[in-house]
């Protein structure tokens, strides 16, 4: 993505990434958690911080920066990878809708992405390489060998 990206604040073992989503209303912070799933495989969670510090993948923010949050977020990601470069992150949305917004990114972004990123798409339990049009479930994306 070439938009900007907001500065990024992480914990001292680099599985957990907050940020600020800012607009001329509020300013929200957003969190970004890597959870292990098996060896060598992490989900991504990614969501607003509510009132109690817990993160809520469900909100709806609406402060017109998701160009902005996003590539935050996949900024945080290729960090997370280059940290841990034989491993891989698993994620999905919260919602369909949340997917489907997902890989339309993953589609539109296929030039920025193709040269650092392998992705693939999972499809009723399979894991398939990314394809354009083609609807998964969920992704999954490590870095490319060099």
């Amino acid at each position: 993505m070439k938009h900007s990206i907001y500065p990024v604040s992480t914990s001292s073992d680099r599985y957990s990434y907050t940020f600020e989503s800012i607009s001329s209303e509020k300013i929200v912070t957003k969190k970004v958690e890597f959870v292990p799933i098996v060896d060598g495989l992490y989900n991504l969670a990614f969501g607003d911080l509510n009132s109690a510090g817990a993160l809520d993948d469900l909100v709806k923010t609406n402060n017109k920066d998701m160009k902005e949050v996003l590539a935050t977020v996949i900024q945080i990601v290729r960090i997370f990878l280059e940290l841990h470069a034989d491993d891989a992150i698993y994620f999905e949305g919260s919602t369909s809708s949340r997917t489907r917004l997902y890989q339309i990114i993953l589609t539109r972004e296929l030039l920025n992405w193709n040269d650092k990123f392998v992705v693939f798409g999972a499809e009723n339990g399979s894991l398939l390489p990314f394809e354009v049009n083609r609807n998964f479930d969920s992704f999954v994306v490590k870095l490319k060998e060099s």
